[in-house]
């Protein structure tokens, strides 16, 4: 059963962006605004619920599309409400940033806090590190542009699946590059 939550929160997580952008289509923008936001609540007590608490990523979240959808609707303008991921983008790239900058590597102390071996040197998470830095920021960019000139279904659809295409097609050359390196690290 614990297998399940998870994965009903991550599918729940789409439920703000599919709805706007279904209900910016049929109905005046002030009743798309006022359901997504809705609906961020929905998600955030959803998973005080399941999980007994809201994680920090999820609060950000939460924040960022109650902000950006009053300022949309006080605007009437829904752009402002489709900035959500490139600022949420924004934070964490700068987050992760920071961090790196005081020589901490966040991922390599999340593997040593969850008690998980990481079998390469250390620097080479740390390299990951930038390369996430870097796709997140990449990431950000690119849905702004969507969020300014995109259509809201294009936004909707590289918020919702095509960010895990694009995070999928990462993760495939992150593979490569740690599998070349530890070749080359061999010879």
């Amino acid at each position: 059963m614990s297998q399940r939550r998870p994965s009903l929160l991550h599918w729940l997580s789409f439920l703000p962006a599919l709805a706007y952008w279904w209900l910016e289509s049929t109905q005046p923008l002030n009743v798309a605004l006022s359901v997504g936001i809705g609906l961020s609540v929905l998600e955030v007590t959803v998973e005080k619920i399941y999980t007994g608490k809201v994680h920090t990523l999820s609060r950000l979240n939460f924040g960022i599309i109650v902000l950006l959808g009053t300022l949309s609707l006080f605007a009437r303008e829904g752009v402002w409400f489709k900035l959500q991921p490139t600022l949420t983008g924004l934070v964490c790239g700068i987050w992760l940033t920071f961090n790196q900058a005081k020589g901490k590597t966040m991922l390599l102390e999340a593997m040593k806090d969850m008690g998980r071996p990481w079998p390469f040197p250390d620097e080479w998470l740390r390299d990951f590190e930038r390369h996430v830095i870097i796709f997140i920021f990449s990431f950000a960019a690119f849905m702004a542009y969507w969020s300014i000139w995109g259509t809201t279904a294009q936004w909707a659809f590289w918020k919702t699946g095509g960010q895990y295409m694009c995070f999928g097609a990462f993760m495939v050359a992150e593979f490569w590059w740690l599998r070349h390196k530890a070749k080359r690290g061999r010879a």
